[in-house]
């Protein structure tokens, strides 16, 4: 398997996993109430450690797959 097969892999497991942690955000209380109020700052509540959690599960999630989407990229280039 080449390398660029590889990552083309991973990318596609981690934008699956964060599409399900980010369904899972958008059935939370915590993102009902900032719906509500996209402008305020919603008081958060001890029940909403998970929702942090969450939220910083799908950021590191996106930062993996910046990560992988610029050595495919690098890798395409070197393919030309």
């Amino acid at each position: 398997m080449s390398r660029l097969s590889e990552v083309t892999g991973q990318i596609k497991t981690l934008k699956d996993a964060r599409d399900i942690l980010k369904e899972q955000y958008s059935k939370s209380e915590f993102h009902k109430k900032k719906e509500k109020h996209p402008h305020s700052a919603v008081p958060p509540s001890p029940e909403d450690e998970e929702i942090y959690k969450l939220l910083n599960a799908i950021q590191q999630l996106e930062r993996y797959v910046k990560e992988l989407q610029d050595e495919q990229f690098k890798l395409l280039k070197e393919q030309e």
